[in-house]
């Protein structure tokens, strides 16, 4: 059986922001965690925020309210297979 998921991931340029994106996220109640970036995600930090699709509209509010300068990504797996969706 061929594992499916899909999921959003938040990067930064900077470590700090990306801890910075967690905590904020976190704090309003998001379930989050920070992950290794995926290599298709170019971004000069290794590290990303992985959450799920549903809180996509509300992280757009809290990036915009925030003045965050972050890329969020969809993430398509299936199996070893991944497809990068830039939101």
């Amino acid at each position: 059986m061929v594992l499916e998921e899909r999921f959003l991931v938040v990067s930064a340029e900077s470590t700090h922001l990306v801890i910075k994106v967690e905590k904020i996220l976190l704090n309003e109640n998001i379930e989050c965690r920070i992950i290794p970036l995926p290599t298709e995600i170019s971004a000069n930090c290794g590290l990303a925020v992985k959450l799920e699709e549903k809180y996509l509209e509300k992280v757009k509010e809290i990036v915009n309210r925030e003045n965050l300068e972050v890329k969020i990504s969809l993430v398509e797996k299936k199996g070893f297979k991944k497809n990068i969706i830039n939101l």
